[in-house]
């Protein structure tokens, strides 16, 4: 407990005031849940500011975190010892995010009630924050540049949502409706799954 409080400590102090972005988001979202998701008389709307909005950000501290392997000069020094912790980062990132994201869930509920969150609503949910928490350091390996990774994740994200998942026939991340057993369903599905596996495979080809 010590060790993950002098981490988290030390991520603060390394970020600054970026690191209060996705917490600053979660206020947003749960405000916008609050008031046009409950007057909206779409049970949908409240969970369409979740996945839009608190999940893509949950994201972000670790891309920040991990933008200063592309500093110049630092990929060198720094890359060996973001090796050895990589694991650990995902995890605990994924632990505090989840315990937010969990409370905007309980909003969520209060709006809706508990038969909102099905089986099919509750994978969704974990695979999308799965995928976000993921694919910011993946892509951010890649390009190289925190200001490209976040204009990729912002865009995709805004035009998804924005038009409801018409902006492109695939793939989608989203549910924008009362889900049902068909093809585009189970294409969201694939869609999260291949993208956690290829955030998977581009960390451990990058970190290993």
């Amino acid at each position: 407990m010590t060790k993950l409080i002098h981490l988290f400590t030390f991520d603060i102090k390394l970020l600054r005031h970026l690191y209060g972005f996705p917490l600053i988001a979660y206020i947003l979202c749960a405000l916008l849940m609050l008031t046009v998701g409950k007057s909206s008389g779409t049970p949908f709307m409240p969970y369409i500011f979740l996945e839009g909005i608190a999940i893509p950000m949950a994201g972000w501290h670790l891309v920040f975190l991990y933008n200063s392997l592309y500093e110049e000069g630092a990929n060198e020094t720094l890359i060996v010892y973001y090796r050895n912790v990589i694991i650990i980062d995902i995890m605990r990132y994924m632990f505090l995010h989840a315990i937010f994201i969990g409370l905007l869930v309980g909003v969520a509920i209060w709006i809706n009630g508990l038969d909102f969150f099905t089986n099919i609503i509750i994978v969704h949910l974990v695979l999308l924050f799965v995928f976000y928490q993921l694919i910011g350091v993946a892509i951010l390996s890649v390009t190289k540049s925190l200001d490209i990774t976040l204009a990729l994740i912002v865009t995709y994200t805004f035009m998804e949502v924005a038009t409801q998942g018409t902006f492109m026939p695939w793939p989608h991340l989203f549910l924008f409706h009362e889900p049902y057993g068909d093809m585009w369903l189970v294409l969201t599905y694939l869609s999260l799954g291949i993208g956690i596996l290829l955030a998977v495979i581009q960390l451990w080809r990058k970190f290993k």
